[in-house]
């Protein structure tokens, strides 16, 4: 889920730990897909109660075991600024790290590992993208853990490149240059 330009500690925490603390405010932070003008909303398309058949009886066959129900994955993107074909996280993007690692250290997290996905859009080749991808998310890492003091053991650094376009109809979009950090959990 991409966050806003400066998202705040509590939208981090729910992104990131799918909880948020007491003292933040509720939140949504997933907005339905806005419908295209002139177009009704699904609900204005039921039947309205008056004019609804009455059901009858229904027969439901037995329940089968206990189903395992996928947990939603958690993850947040983030934008994160480097200098130019660089791995050197620009001074205005310290803040927003400051903020994760401000939720990665909260008790809530726990010993909660993360994984920091590095992502590029697709200006330059996919080996070089790669390669910068994989080295910015290491510097992220490495920032956490030197500044913050989050244990290595809990980061882990990887790199998609440009194969995952957060705007693919626009590969050179500055949104494609992001950070995601993903939760794997305790």
């Amino acid at each position: 889920m991409p966050l806003g330009p400066n998202p705040s500690e509590c939208e981090i925490q729910a992104a990131l730990l799918g909880v948020t603390d007491p003292s933040c405010p509720p939140m949504r932070l997933q907005r339905p897909p806005a419908l295209p003008p002139g177009t009704a909303s699904p609900e204005a398309a039921q039947p309205t109660p008056a004019s609804r058949p009455v059901p009858g009886p229904v027969a439901l066959p037995p329940l089968p075991g206990p189903v395992a129900v996928p947990v939603p994955e958690l993850r947040a993107a983030f934008r994160v600024e480097f200098d130019f074909n660089s791995a050197h996280i620009r001074p205005e993007s310290r803040a927003i790290l400051d903020k994760v690692a401000a939720v990665m250290t909260a008790p809530a997290a726990g010993t909660t590992r993360f994984r920091v996905v590095g992502h590029t859009d697709r200006v330059g080749g996919d080996a070089v993208n790669l390669t910068l991808s994989r080295r910015r998310a290491a510097a992220v890492v490495d920032y956490l853990a030197t500044h913050h003091h989050i244990g290595r053991e809990r980061l882990e650094a990887s790199g998609m490149g440009a194969r995952e376009l957060l705007l693919p109809d626009q590969p050179a979009a500055a949104a494609n240059r992001r950070v995601e950090i993903i939760n794997l959990g305790g």
